[in-house]
């Protein structure tokens, strides 16, 4: 069996791994769920990946998933973790360039963003996109509660950072979960670089509705190559 280390996006917390966090353990697997604290994103996205860096435990061979915003950050997060042959998937996430850095957020949606922005800080993520859109992306009521209890404001100047490159790629085995049109552009650059791509054409927060579904793309997409 494997264990898995689950990251979150720095705009949601740490349960929305938590349905597929389970499902994984049913399957016999090891899991942790890595957090990301809203303070650490006040800092920029250096400090972030040093606090998740401090939580892995040095595991080798071990599968590193990252959901949404969290894809940039998780080859430096794996790559300075010294977890060597370990294997990366993205859920839904943009993917990282391996020779040039990485904006964490485009430039048009930063212009968007900089629109609802109060103090520097940026509303719930819940509410960058109108209302009603958390209750179609998790109709469960119950789930959708303990979703946006956990939801932070963090500055906007956090997404005016960008992430280089690392020396090498630390994982030999990379792999894609699809889960929404928003990114079906880092799905077909992952097919370029000959990963494994698992389709499974939802919602982007399919991870907490169709954890089942979500938990064995991971599994697939972490272990075919």
């Amino acid at each position: 069996m494997a264990k898995y280390f689950l990251l979150h996006s720095p705009v949601v917390g740490p349960t929305t791994w938590k349905w597929v966090s389970e499902e994984l353990r049913g399957m016999g697997h090891e899991v942790e769920i890595l957090v990301i604290s809203p303070p650490a994103t006040f800092r920029g996205w250096e400090e972030v990946v040093e606090e998740v860096v401090v939580q892995i435990t040095g595991e080798d061979d071990a599968i590193f998933v990252a959901h949404s915003g969290a894809g940039p950050l998780l080859p430096t997060i794996v790559d300075r973790s010294k977890a060597r042959g370990s294997s990366m998937v993205f859920v839904d996430a943009g993917l990282p360039a391996t020779t040039t850095d990485t904006p964490l957020m485009p430039e048009a949606f930063l212009k968007q963003l900089s629109a609802i922005t109060e103090d520097g800080l940026l509303p719930p993520w819940s509410e960058w996109f109108g209302p009603g859109v958390m209750a179609s992306l998790i109709p469960d009521s119950n789930k959708r509660e303990l979703i946006e209890f956990e939801l932070p404001r963090i500055p906007l100047s956090y997404f005016y950072g960008s992430v280089p490159p690392v020396r090498k790629w630390p994982a030999e085995r990379n792999g894609y979960v699809l889960l929404s049109d928003g990114y079906l552009d880092d799905a077909k650059e992952a097919r370029r670089r000959g990963w494994p791509v698992v389709e499974l054409f939802g919602e982007h927060l399919d991870l907490i509705t169709k954890a089942p579904e979500v938990a064995l793309a991971v599994v697939q997409a972490g272990s075919s190559n």
